[in-house]
C-alpha cells in the first residue's frame, strides 16, 4: 500500500492509490473496466453527516458503488474521527457491515427487493 503522503495529489488521488486501484470493502478491482470506474466513489468512512470531514485522506476511501450504497450513513468510528492509526481498523469494521449487507446476513432491503422483482420479471438470480 502506497502511503498517502508520498502522492502529492487530491485526496481522491492520494486514497485511489493508497487503496491500491481496489474497493476496500469488497476489493472488486475498479479499474477492471469503464463501467466500473465511473459507478466508483470516494467514500466517507466517518459519513458527513456525523462530522466526517471530506478534505482528510484518512476519512476517504475507494469503494465500489455496490459497497458504497450498502455502507450508507454507517460509522464504524462513532468514538471520533478516523485517524492514520485507526484507519485499518475503522476499515475493518466498515468492511464486516458492508459484507454482511452484501451477503444477506445484515438485514438489507436490496435483497427482498431483488427477490422481488425477480419473481415478477419471471428470471432466475445469481445466489447472493
Amino acid at each position: 500500500m502506497t502511503h498517502p503522503k508520498d502522492v502529492h495529489e487530491s485526496t481522491y488521488a492520494q486514497a485511489f492509490v493508497r487503496d491500491g486501484f481496489r474497493c476496500v470493502y469488497c476489493d472488486r478491482d475498479i479499474l477492471e473496466s469503464f463501467d466500473t470506474f465511473a459507478a466508483s466513489h470516494l467514500d466517507h468512512l466517518k459519513p458527513s453527516s456525523k462530522g466526517g470531514p471530506d478534505d482528510d485522506v484518512w476519512n476517504r476511501v475507494s469503494a465500489c458503488g455496490v459497497c458504497n450504497n450498502m455502507k450508507g450513513a454507517f460509522d464504524p468510528c462513532p468514538e471520533g474521527l478516523v485517524t492514520e492509526e485507526t484507519f485499518h481498523r475503522v476499515v475493518a469494521v466498515a468492511r464486516r457491515y458492508v459484507t454482511g449487507k452484501r451477503s444477506g446476513d445484515i438485514s438489507c432491503s436490496y435483497h427482498r427487493d431483488y427477490a422481488h422483482w425477480l419473481m415478477k420479471s419471471g428470471r432466475k438470480g445469481q445466489s447472493l
